[in-house]
C-alpha cells in the first residue's frame, strides 16, 4: 500500500489540476459592536427629531407704533394743512413783478411841515425887509432906489432858500417812504420766506410718517415671509438632521479573514502527513 502511494498522490495532483481544486481565501468586515449600538441609538434619535412637525412661531414680531407717534402723525397732518393752505409763492411773486407803493409810508405831516417851514422862512424876510426899510428910513432914503434894491434881494433869496428847503424836505419825506417801503417789502418776502420753508419741512415730515408706516407694514411682510420659508426648510432641514445622523460618522470595523482549502491542498496535505511517518526515516 505504501509502495502504491507515490503513484496515488500523483493521480491525485494531476486529478486536482484537472478539476481547478485550489484554495480560496474570504475576508468579511463588520462593525464593533459598541460603535454600531451608538450608530443605532444615534439614528433613532435623529429619526425621532426628523419626524416632529413644524411648529410656526404665533406671538408678535413687528412692533407697531405707540400713541405718541401716532399722536405725533396727527399733528403733524394738522400742522402740514394748516401750512399747505397759504400760497407763498404766490405772495413772493406779486412782490417782485408789482410795483413798489410808498404812498401809504408817507408822512401825512410832511406838507404840514415843508409848510410850516416856509412860514417860519416868510416871517423871516418880512423881519428882513423890515429891518432894511427901518435902515433906510433912518438914512432919510426910504422907497430910494437903495431901498427898493434891498428889498428885492431879500426876496430873492427868501426864495432861494425856500425853493431848496420845500425841495429837501420834500426829498427826504420821499426817501424816508421809499426805504420804508423797500423795508416792508423785504420783510413780508421774509415772512412768506419763512412759510415756504416751513411748507417743504412740513412736506419732509408727511413723508417721514409716510416711510414709517411703510417701513412698519414691510417689517411685517417681512416676518410673515420669513416663517413661510422657515416652514418651506423645515423639511430639508430635517432630512439633513437625518442624513448627517446616517453618513457623519465613521464606525469602527472589524476584518476577518478564512481560506476554504481545496482538494490539491488536501491531498498534499496527506502527502506531507505519509512523508511523516513513511518517508526516508523508514
Amino acid at each position: 500500500m505504501a509502495s502504491a502511494l507515490p503513484y496515488i498522490t500523483a493521480g491525485a495532483t494531476a486529478y486536482g489540476a484537472i478539476k481547478g481544486g485550489g484554495d480560496k481565501t474570504t475576508q468579511s468586515s463588520t462593525v464593533d459592536p459598541a460603535t454600531q449600538a451608538r450608530y443605532d441609538d444615534l439614528y433613532n434619535r435623529a429619526q425621532g427629531v426628523a419626524g416632529q412637525p413644524f411648529t410656526p412661531y404665533t406671538g408678535a414680531r413687528v412692533a407697531g407704533f405707540n400713541p405718541d407717534q401716532l399722536a405725533g402723525f396727527d399733528a403733524t397732518r394738522n400742522m402740514f394743512g394748516r401750512s399747505l393752505s397759504f400760497d407763498p409763492t404766490g405772495q413772493l411773486n406779486n412782490l417782485a413783478q408789482g410795483p413798489l407803493n410808498i404812498q401809504q409810508f408817507q408822512n401825512p405831516y410832511n406838507e404840514q411841515v415843508i409848510n410850516n417851514t416856509l412860514g417860519d422862512l416868510n416871517d423871516a424876510r418880512q423881519m428882513q425887509i423890515q429891518s432894511d426899510q427901518d435902515a433906510a428910513i433912518g438914512r432919510g432914503a426910504f422907497g430910494g432906489s437903495r431901498s427898493a434894491l434891498l428889498e428885492s434881494e431879500t426876496n430873492k433869496k427868501f426864495a432861494d432858500v425856500a425853493g431848496r428847503t420845500a425841495g429837501n424836505l420834500r426829498q427826504s419825506g420821499f426817501n424816508n417812504a421809499a426805504n420804508l417801503a423797500m423795508g416792508d417789502r423785504n420783510f413780508r418776502a421774509g415772512l412768506f420766506g419763512n412759510q415756504l420753508a416751513d411748507q417743504y419741512r412740513g412736506l419732509g415730515l408727511m413723508s417721514g410718517i409716510g416711510n414709517q408706516q411703510q417701513g412698519l407694514g414691510q417689517a411685517g411682510l417681512d416676518a410673515n415671509y420669513g416663517e413661510f420659508m422657515r416652514g418651506i426648510n423645515y423639511g430639508p432641514q430635517q432630512l439633513g438632521l437625518l442624513s448627517g445622523a446616517v453618513f457623519g460618522g465613521t464606525p469602527g470595523m472589524t476584518n476577518t479573514s478564512s481560506t476554504n482549502q481545496g482538494l490539491l491542498g488536501r491531498i498534499g496535505d496527506a502527502a506531507d502527513i505519509y512523508d511523516t511517518f513513511y518517508g526516508e526515516g523508514k
